[in-house]
């Protein structure tokens, strides 16, 4: 029984020290378990967006926000905080320069962010090239609309009758780009400021306070899709660089430029139109996390039940990586400086950079 025992002690001190080889492998290779994917174990993201919650950026970000900590390891909630204020800049603003640099505050932030920095827009206290860029879950162009109320009836009018548009901030889409447009082209805008958000402006077009506005296309259609349907509103110009699906018969802004220069400066006006609807951390995110989220991201625009969703809230996922984003940023750095000069210029932003 002795020798027995002091043959048996061996062994088992063996298969112990196999199996400890074999978790502490196991370990190693499960995703979960390093240090970087246990970050977020027990955490919550903020996941800021710039305007109020009636915006159609408001709407995507709950869509993905009730989603995409699912695929990030360590299974983090996320809630969306709305900070509007200037058309975004506010919030763009606090996400380079005060939000938190490890990857629980990230900006679900106006599409105009490349443009803005480029151009030096005043206000604008950031580079957007330093931003970790996530991705954007759609595409979308932009629809200038007036009710039926209106003095005009087509966008030939509009060259020659003031209409006035509502708009949410200096620094949103709604002012910029009718602003430009009546630069550029000498449309007849007249905008009007003072209003908290999206829902604002829509209801200003309703109150007849305003005769329309310019804004997303996917916003008005998912928002008010009835009013076109009813005849209370019309679509008049499509002011970005594709034709929206659901108004496919609507003129594009590019069809009105009658000169090369014109055409330039239509095509970086609207080049922030690619964007969609972006993603994005602060600068100074550690590579491996903005890596982790940006994997989590691109999963989330695969993920059956997030489709479903978005299904149901009638919107289309078309959606754009970070990469492919900073892609987008690097063209967007070769415009010719004297294109970017005029347009900021036009819209007033105090100079290009």
């Amino acid at each position: 029984m002795i020798i027995l025992h002091r043959l048996q002690a061996p062994a088992r001190r063996l298969k112990a020290t196999v199996l400890a080889v074999v978790i502490a492998a196991l370990l190693f290779d499960f995703p979960g378990a390093s240090a970087q994917d246990q970050f977020y174990d027990g955490k919550q993201i903020k996941l800021i967006t710039h305007v109020g919650p009636a915006s159609g950026y408001s709407v995507w970000a709950r869509l993905v926000g009730a989603h995409l900590g699912r695929h990030i390891p360590g299974a983090p909630s996320i809630i969306v905080q709305n900070m509007p204020g200037s058309g975004g800049l506010q919030a763009t603003n606090y996400i380079y320069s005060l939000a938190s640099k490890d990857g629980l505050e990230l900006g679900a932030l106006n599409r105009l962010v490349p443009t803005w920095s480029i151009m030096g827009y005043r206000g604008a206290t950031f580079d957007a090239a330093q931003f970790g860029w996530l991705g954007s879950p759609a595409s979308d162009t932009n629809l200038c609309i007036v009710s039926k109320r209106a003095p005009i009836q087509n966008v030939d009018d509009l060259m020659s009758t003031e209409v006035v548009v509502g708009t949410d901030g200096v620094g949103s889409g709604m002012h910029i780009f009718p602003t430009a447009l009546n630069s550029i082209l000498g449309t007849k805008f007249k905008i009007i400021g003072g209003y908290k958000d999206t829902g604002d402006v829509i209801l200003a077009v309703d109150r007849g306070e305003v005769h329309g506005l310019c804004l997303s296309a996917e916003t008005l259609t998912n928002m008010r899709g009835d009013s076109f349907k009813s005849g209370e509103w019309r679509p008049i110009l499509q002011t970005g660089r594709t034709v929206s699906p659901d108004f496919p018969d609507v003129p594009l802004i590019f069809d009105r430029a009658k000169t090369t220069e014109q055409r330039q400066l239509l095509s970086f006006l609207f080049a922030s139109q690619a964007f969609g609807r972006p993603y994005l951390a602060p600068p100074g995110l550690p590579p491996e996390r903005l890596a982790t989220l940006r994997q989590a991201f691109d999963e989330t625009m695969r993920d059956p039940k997030f489709l479903a969703d978005v299904a149901k809230a009638r919107l289309k996922v078309s959606p754009t990586t970070g990469a492919e984003m900073d892609r987008m940023m690097k063209e967007l750095k070769l415009i010719p400086k004297e294109v970017v000069a005029v347009v900021a210029k036009l819209i007033g932003s105090g100079g290009g950079n």
